[in-house]
C-alpha cells in the first residue's frame, strides 16, 4: 500500500462519501473507489459497509483508519524532520 491509498481512504472516512473525498483530493470518483478496493484487497476485509449511499466503517475499517491516520502523521512529521536536517 502507499501513502496515497492512506489519503485517499482517510478522504472518504472524513467525508462519509467517495464522491465528495473525490472532489476534495481532485481525483476522479472511480479512481478513489479503486484506491479503497485495492486497501480492501490487500487487507482480505471490507472497510466500508454501503448502506444504500451512506458509508459506514466496519470494525477493521476504524482499525485501519487508526493505523492510516498515524502513518500519513508520521510521514509528515518525517518530512519536517528531514528539512530541518543539514546537507553533509
Amino acid at each position: 500500500m502507499t501513502f496515497r491509498h492512506f489519503a485517499i481512504f482517510v478522504a472518504v472516512c472524513d467525508s462519509g462519501s467517495m464522491t465528495e473525498a473525490a472532489q476534495r483530493l481532485s481525483i476522479s470518483q472511480p479512481s478513489v473507489s479503486q484506491a479503497v478496493k485495492e486497501l480492501e484487497a490487500c487487507y482480505g476485509t471490507t472497510l466500508f459497509e454501503r448502506l444504500g449511499k451512506s458509508l459506514v466503517l466496519t470494525t477493521a475499517g476504524e482499525l485501519c483508519l487508526d493505523y492510516a491516520r498515524r502513518i500519513l502523521r508520521s510521514r509528515d512529521e518525517l518530512s519536517e524532520a528531514m528539512r530541518g536536517v543539514e546537507n553533509s
